[in-house]
């Protein structure tokens, strides 16, 4: 078989899975913008956690894109870290990046103020060769991007790859393929220091990554922490090369708050994960094959809501998920789910009922998620925000 007919017959897998996802694909509002704002109408007394839900991502939206002004104009071989630095001293501004391959051998630290940007998402690579080992092996943490301790960045319309391993990750191309212990469940061995992130935003606020492709990560494809008012929409995220036990190949958010996850697409990878203090996240209106994982002791109201979860054979979890409970803490209290159409691999729907809203048990004596015994929503959704799709 030739990799032109190979390629095409996995593209048609995808739109043929996207095809049964209606309520995923079909009129989803793109959360998130400068457009957006709550509706008070919306509110119920029986939900008051709705208010900060409402809250969650960068603060009054993300503006529209001629809204900055673009301060270097990059090609492929021009020093992405210093012309960030450059925009920085200048106030900020985009740095764009034209049409082609950047590689990255060292982390790019992203600055305040600043935005990068590619001019086509397809055709902007950035193919990374930063090399790490695992943190619990005597390393450090280190990514592609870094956004540390920084205010107002964005990340908009790239391709980020993976490219310092002569081999492919283990994970399978069929929904339906078996299960395979190697695939979560032993270590990458080929390469013991492919450990790095794609993208990891630190200690920050008001950040913003959309319509991005992040396929192939060394580590996590996203990894948030201690960070609040973030906004990721938009984006593929497709496999990762470490993503055994140990807390590997995440989309990954620890200790952060006010975190809006809206419209991503997010497959091959170990776990889409809620954990370890983090409070007032909304996942809403992505498409995933993987696990919604509330980790390791979050603190407790987060929204998920409209998702379509679809998990393969080979996957090792449910579709929703709490970590398991000789390793790890359980959920935060009144973490809800509404709405959700989630099957798990065995093709039992998981918390979906329409018009039942779903609490995740922080008792590890119950079930993962149990009916709340609440009514509906008034307004039939949990997240009272309207967009007016004119401002961005």
């Amino acid at each position: 078989m030739t990799s032109t007919l190979l390629n095409l017959l996995k593209l048609c897998l995808v739109v043929a899975v996207l095809l049964v996802a209606p309520g995923w694909l079909i009129a989803q509002i793109i959360y998130g913008s400068s457009g957006c704002s709550i509706d008070t109408n919306l509110l119920d007394e029986n939900y008051p956690a709705m208010r900060e839900w409402a809250k969650a991502g960068v603060e009054g939206g993300i503006k529209p894109a001629a809204t900055w002004r673009i301060k270097r104009r990059l090609s492929p071989g021009d020093d992405i870290q210093t012309a960030v630095e450059q925009a920085a001293k200048k106030g900020g501004g985009v740095v764009l990046l034209r049409k082609g391959i950047y590689p990255v051998y060292h982390t790019i630290h992203l600055l305040s103020n600043t935005i990068l940007r590619g001019e086509d998402k397809a055709q902007v690579q950035l193919h990374v060769y930063v090399h790490g080992t695992f943190l619990r092996y005597g390393g450090k943490r280190t990514a592609a991007l870094h956004i540390g301790k920084q205010t107002n960045v964005g990340i908009e319309n790239l391709t980020i790859e993976y490219k310092g391993a002569a081999f492919e990750p283990y994970d399978k191309d069929s929904m339906q393929a078996a299960w395979d212990i190697a695939v979560y469940h032993q270590r990458e061995k080929r390469d013991t220091s492919l450990f790095v992130d794609h993208i990891w935003i630190d200690s920050s606020k008001n950040c913003w990554v959309q319509n991005c492709n992040l396929v192939k990560a060394g580590c996590d494809p996203m990894h948030i922490t201690r960070s609040e008012h973030i906004t990721c929409r938009n984006n593929y995220i497709d496999r990762s090369y470490n993503k055994n036990d140990g807390g590997m190949g995440y989309y990954n958010i620890i200790g952060s708050q006010y975190i809006l996850i809206c419209n991503e697409h997010i497959r091959r990878i170990r776990h889409f994960a809620i954990h370890i203090g983090s409070q007032y996240i909304v996942a809403i209106n992505n498409y995933l094959e993987v696990d919604i994982n509330f980790h390791d002791g979050d603190n407790g109201n987060c929204l998920v809501q409209g998702n379509f979860v679809r998990i393969p054979r080979w996957h090792s979890w449910s579709a929703i998920q709490r970590g398991d409970p000789r390793l790890h803490r359980p959920p935060g209290r009144d973490n809800f789910l509404y709405n959700n159409d989630a099957m798990n691999k065995d093709g039992k729907m998981n918390a979906s009922l329409k018009h039942t809203v779903y609490k995740m048990d922080p008792d590890w004596k119950g079930k993962s998620t149990t009916a709340s015994g609440k009514p509906g929503p008034k307004g039939n959704t949990l997240y009272p925000v309207i967009c007016n799709h004119t401002n961005g």
